[in-house]
């Protein structure tokens, strides 16, 4: 009986299916007949639609065809509209079905089967379900161009790229040279994302041919013309529409490689990848690519000259792994080859195998000389710069970079950031010199870049955006990096007298370099890295009142600071990876200097379920103290001289138990002494403890599209054994099948110790805290879409803060966007410092922060685009506190007679227009023009007890009419070599 069944089941499906009448609508259509009958048989769970497959003779040649049963037009388009409410969106109105053929097992056998994925294997990442065939509808009469008649290779093998010089290849996007009829096409992309790994509804015809100078690289894109989404934004931008993205993994390891992707329209992205997925986009390439739409989808060509890429020195055929993917934004899905999810354990030890014998990169010698000037009307203050960045590789496997005088100027600004507490805020590098080979330095996941939305870098398991409009989120996690190349030429280390009267963004003001130079290379399985760098003496305007009572302005002039830093990584490469790396920091000063040894394991599993990392630190500072009567913008502890050794680290683990679901530990162990902030990022020393969760992610459940749920738990002390920071965090996010999306989080915070807050003055307890928040977000494939969000959170000594949150995006056409987001909290006992000792008070604030992004494309290479962030905080004082040695809790104050009270406002502004061409890769001319303020304290001078006078609009009017930064730039650079 169990074998009679089946053959009952299969007999009465073919029976259903075989059935032929004369009009339908037409659900799918496929080369080969056993998909057409596996998808058929899949729909007669719908007995409505009357489903059967059909074979037609087309432009394409023969194509087997699930059509629903035949009706008058009326009949069909209900039918038609049963199967899009099925998920089938790709359905057409076909008036003149023919009739069916019965016997048709010899065709079957002139046209072969699509590929399938692969069965699961021992090395395979996760268990892979067997795959259920999509519909592939077609556009019908419409022929293929040349050369699409694909010769398909079996995924998982090697792929023997050939090699043909003397191509000439138009880079225009159309596949239309003769060199594309002859290359083999791979179209073997399944659906990851979401990861129901089912081959999708159109074909991806990827080519690939090299030269000695590059890899050249083909793609058809087949989809419905009017379901094209095309739409232009900055470099690296990552936005919801069609695109086709290649990771290429140059080691041949999975050690080290690049992607590169192309949107429909002609905009590019490209960045770095690092095991086992951890993608940076702060680096550009000179590559060249361009796209068109054609009538039955779109098309791209891309060229990747070998010069620009890393890859180890190497004899005969040389190995590289691929990825490559395709979003299609009006379904909300990505495709990739091969099947790699982003809920499996491995990727870059698990890309397609290429072979390409007999590259060997040329030498590269690259100049990128600039010229710039800037006229600042709030300052009254006009400079004029010149340099040039030089690349040098003499062989793929090292490379030197040397900058002299480089400009890291005002053309791109940092996100608006009103910090009130004593934890620093990190803000990512953006300068092309310290980006180019930064890989090489960064010795754990930790070090990465946080990814837009919220989501941080690093070997985490996550989604995909799943083409949802977000709104901006409060948590946020800082990376622990031991090279943060933002301090090269940050804020100054400068000694000045304590009667100056100093601004405070003078203090934070960049200090100039006078030159850098960068080394990195490989030699068998060490890469290593060397960076140097050294800084003009700053100059730090302030104002002095002499002893008549007048201000006289005075320049304060001070030392600059020396950088150096070392790496090595040895690696070892088989089943698995093992990684064994060393980075050692210094910075010299005459008042302070600080060095940095560190030791970093990494560890992937044969099969790559488990991940680890780990990096042990030790610091040493010393310091000298102030001079009486004398400030300083970075002072010793306890303004004392001193040298400080400190030790610590952290361990990360990563168990992915199936795909999908993945447990990850991280634990942290550094003493009070550790300090690696003259060079690197680490939001806090003292710290003790570690963090669980567990994330689990499934399409198709529900009803949903996909469900993402993450549990975690989190307990750190200080080296005192105070609890400073412990919680429980429960966060979902469901995926409608619309691609709209509703996220909820629930937050407990149980009581607790603080230790940072007081700057050195004492700790105390705060009480248990909650946090409830939820958003919604709409599909940003449409012209418009808008995102909501609400958020209830406890405060520190009790009251609550409630936030609301919208945005709206605006795409009407492909070259324009506008993006605006605002944010309003209103809060009922902030705590806050108030900079005197050891006292603090409570405040009833309400914040405002709206954020404007305007884009608008002249063409694909020329942007012109409008920024403004504006962030506003009115703050009036309710309860006043202090800290009181051996109390546990902060204590009630008194506020002396004739003292002010603590009511506070803040206004800041950062607005950009920026014009920018793209004269050639890496070639640029700007035009910019910033404006910024930073105001605070709008208070009634004629009564200093007053409440704060200024509404918003009277804040925003004061921080755009009362600029710090009023200022016209012009710069100019050109890539000279390649």
């Amino acid at each position: 009986m169990r074998r009679v069944l089946p053959a009952l089941l299969a007999g009465a499906a073919m029976w259903l299916c075989g059935e032929a009448l004369a009009a339908a609508a037409v659900l799918g259509s496929f080369q080969a007949r056993s998909n057409a009958e596996r998808f058929c048989t899949e729909l007669a769970r719908h007995p409505e639609l009357g489903v059967r497959v059909v074979a037609a003779q087309t432009d394409r040649g023969r194509l087997f065809r699930v059509i629903s049963r035949s009706g008058d037009e009326g009949e069909t388009r209900a039918l038609m509209a049963r199967a899009q409410a099925l998920g089938i969106t790709a359905v057409w109105y076909w008036a003149d079905a023919p009739h069916a053929e019965p016997a048709m097992e010899h065709v079957a056998e002139e046209m072969p089967a699509a590929p399938q994925v692969p069965a699961p294997s021992e090395d395979t990442p996760a268990p892979q379900p067997t795959p259920t065939v999509a519909a592939q509808p077609e556009e019908d009469g419409t022929p293929p161009p040349p050369g699409r008649q694909l010769k398909l290779q079996a995924a998982g093998e090697a792929i023997v790229v050939p090699r043909i010089e003397g191509a000439a290849i138009t880079m225009d996007g159309r596949l239309d040279e003769a060199i594309w009829n002859d290359i083999p096409g791979h179209d073997d992309m399944v659906v990851v994302e979401p990861d129901t790994l089912t081959p999708p509804r159109f074909r991806t015809v990827n080519r690939f041919f090299y030269t000695d100078r590059g890899l050249y690289v083909g793609v058809w894109n087949e989809q419905p013309p009017d379901t094209l989404i095309a739409r232009l934004s900055s470099r690296d931008d990552y936005i919801n529409r069609d695109s086709w993205t290649l990771t290429l993994d140059t080691s041949g390891e999975g050690l080290y490689g690049y992607w590169f992707s192309v949107n429909l329209g002609g905009t590019v992205g490209d960045g770095k990848v690092a095991p086992e997925r951890n993608y940076s986009r702060e680096w550009d390439g000179p590559w060249d690519s361009a796209t068109a739409e054609l009538d039955d989808g779109w098309s791209t060509e891309l060229f990747l000259p070998w010069s620009m890429m890393s890859m180890p020195r190497t004899a005969g055929d040389r190995s590289m792994g691929i990825f490559a993917s395709r979003k299609v934004a009006y379904l909300g899905e990505r495709w990739g080859w091969p099947a790699l999810p982003r809920t499996v354990a491995r990727f870059m030890s698990a890309l397609q195998p290429m072979s390409m014998p007999g590259v060997v990169p040329k030498e590269q010698l690259e100049a990128y000389p600039y010229i710039s000037g800037s006229a600042d009307a709030a300052d009254g203050g006009e400079a004029f710069n010149a340099g040039v960045d030089v690349f040098w590789r003499p062989s793929s496997n090292f490379q030197i970079t040397a900058a002299a005088l480089p400009d890291f100027g005002a053309v791109e600004t940092d996100d608006v950031v009103i910090n009130l507490t004593a934890r620093e805020t990190y803000f990512p590098e953006k300068r092309l010199f310290f980006l180019e080979g930064s890989e090489i330095f960064a010795t754990s996941g930790r070090s990465a870049t946080p990814r837009p939305g919220g989501a941080s870098g690093g070997s985490g398991m996550r989604a995909d955006d799943s083409g949802s409009r977000r709104t901006m989120s409060s948590f946020q996690r800082t990376p622990s990096s031991v090279l943060n190349t933002r301090r090269i030429g940050g804020a100054p280390v400068i000694e000045y007298a304590d009667d100056l009267d100093v601004a405070p963004h003078r203090l934070s003001q960049p200090t100039d370099l006078l030159g850098a130079a960068k080394i990195t290379g490989q030699t068998g399985g060490v890469r290593y890295g060397v960076l140097t760098a050294f800084e003009d003496e700053p100059v730090l305007k302030a104002t002095m009142t002499d002893s008549l009572g007048m201000e006289q302005d005075v320049h304060v002039r001070g030392d600059g600071r020396n950088f150096g830093v070392v790496r090595a990584l040895y690696e070892n490469v088989g089943d698995g990876r093992q990684a064994y790396g060393y980075i050692g920091t210094h910075v010299d000063h005459p008042l302070r200097s600080a060095t940095v040894h560190g030791l970093d394991v990494q560890y992937l599993s044969p099969g790559g379920k488990i991940l680890a990392e780990l990096q042990a630190l030790t610091s040493d500072v010393r310091c000298t103290a102030s001079l009486e009567g004398m400030a300083r913008t970075r002072k010793c502890d306890d303004d004392m001289d001193d040298r400080q050794l400190g030790y610590g680290g952290w361990a990360d683990f990563y168990y992915t138990q199936a795909r999908g679901m993945q447990h990850g530990v991280r634990l942290d162990f550094v003493d009070e002494n550790l300090d690696i902030n003259d060079v690197g990022f680490l939001e806090r020393n003292s710290n003790f403890g570690g963090f669980y969760s567990f994330t689990m992610i499934r399409p198709d459940v529900f009803g949903l599209r996909r469900m993402t749920t993450m549990f975690s738990i989190a307990n750190w002390d200080n080296a005192e054994g105070q609890n400073t920071r412990t919680g429980s965090f429960f966060l979902n996010t469901f995926t409608f099948k619309n691609r709209n999306e509703l996220r909820t989080a629930l937050r407990y915070f149980p009581r607790r110790w603080e230790d940072l807050e007081s700057r050195g003055n004492g700790v105390f307890r705060i009480d248990e805290r909650y946090n409830v928040e939820l958003a919604f977000g709409t599909d940003t494939s449409r012209p418009i879409a808008w995102s909501a969000q609400a958020v209830a959170q406890s405060e520190d000594l009790g009251g609550m803060s409630y936030t609301a949150a919208l945005g709206v995006t605006l795409k009407p056409l492909d070259r324009f966007s506008l993006d605006f987001d605002l944010q309003y909290m209103d809060r009922d006992g902030w705590l806050r410092y108030v900079w005197n000792d050891a006292d603090f008070a409570t405040f009833q604030a309400s914040d405002l922060q709206p954020r404007l992004a305007v884009d608008y494309f002249l063409s694909a290479r020329q942007q012109l685009r409008l920024t403004m962030q504006w962030a506003g905080i009115r703050a009036e004082e309710q309860e006043l506190l202090q800290i009181i040695e051996g109390e546990d809790e902060l204590q009630p104050r008194t506020r002396p007679e004739g003292e002010a009270n603590d009511d506070f406002t803040i206004s800041q502004l950062t607005m950009q227009l920026r014009y920018r061409w793209q004269i050639a890769p890496l070639s640029d001319l700007f035009v910019v023009y910033n404006r910024g303020s930073n105001l605070a304290n709008a208070y009634d001078m004629d009564d200093p007890f007053a409440r704060p006078r200024d509404g918003f609009g009277e804040l925003y009017r004061d921080a755009f009419t009362d600029p710090l930064v009023d200022m016209l730039v012009i710069k100019l650079r050109y890539r000279l070599g390649g």
